[in-house]
């Protein structure tokens, strides 16, 4: 494990959670942080990126962290943030709202007698929505189902941010600002190996 003089926020780190995950990768700043936070402690297990070795991080002379003040031992706290589950509840409902849309209308354009109970210019219109809600419902609700499903990676906190965003453009806007208020917040992007 290289040691340097002075710290090189270039430099990224990966950390070796309790759960036996690997986080990250993190810059100096945001290990230092984690220290501080009691999210990683003396023993906490850090290896810089593209490095096969694992160290504590009080044998890595770079970081110079002191112990903190108490002796006792902060375990490694990699735990999701509230929102994630809040999040992941939001798609499975946005998902099945696609969803059931979709087999909506894809039921009534199945129904033989459809035409007869509407005039021309109403069952044109049927067609035309019924054709966008099926184009756009079945990918949507793919999209949700597999946000149901997001790991802690960088580009998932991109993910969440565009299906947030779905959902603001219609009724969901209540649900979402607050969701998306959380969605930004650090411990969130810190979690999502979202990097400053």
């Amino acid at each position: 494990f290289l040691v340097v003089e002075e710290p090189n926020n270039k430099i990224q780190y990966e950390v070796l959670g309790d759960d036996g995950k690997i986080y990250g990768p993190e810059s100096y700043a945001t290990i230092k942080r984690w220290h501080s936070e009691g999210r990683l402690n003396d023993q906490s297990k850090i290896r810089r990126v593209n490095e096969t070795n694992w160290h504590s991080v009080s044998s890595c002379k770079e970081f110079q962290i002191s112990a903190p003040e108490t002796n006792e031992s902060v375990p490694v706290s990699m735990e999701p943030p509230g929102v994630i589950l809040w999040y992941r509840i939001y798609c499975a409902l946005m998902g099945v709202l696609y969803a059931l849309l979709v087999i909506l209308f894809l039921f009534l354009r199945s129904l033989p007698d459809i035409e007869q109970v509407m005039n021309p210019s109403e069952y044109t219109e049927f067609q035309i929505t019924s054709m966008v809600v099926i184009i756009f419902g079945v990918p949507f609700a793919i999209l949700y189902f597999a946000c149901v499903f997001m790991a802690s990676k960088r580009w998932h906190w991109v993910l969440g941010i565009i299906s947030i965003g779905l959902g603001m453009t219609g009724c969901c806007l209540p649900v979402c600002i607050p969701l998306l208020i959380f969605w930004i917040k650090p411990e969130t992007k810190s979690w999502l190996s979202r990097n400053e």
